[in-house]
């Protein structure tokens, strides 16, 4: 990634499962849904800046449900 990050931010961001849901999604060709936004920050690591960095595709989950025309039926 073109960004440097403070070690600390790229030690949590491989301790949690972000970094294997990133790199599960580019091995497999597949979109990250999550509420995250990218961020400047060079102190954390939000989920879509690494998917912007290695072209993995990113949306939130409103936009998914949009995507997927969503229906929810009260019965």
């Amino acid at each position: 990634m073109g960004q440097r990050y403070d070690p600390a931010a790229v030690n949590t961001f491989l301790q949690v499962a972000d970094y294997y849901l990133v790199a599960h999604a580019l091995a497999h060709g597949y979109t990250v849904v999550t509420h995250e936004k990218a961020a400047p920050s060079t102190k954390i690591i939000k989920i879509p800046n690494p998917c912007i960095a290695l072209g993995v595709k990113v949306m939130t989950p409103f936009e998914m449900l949009r995507r997927e025309r969503a229906k929810f039926v009260l019965g």
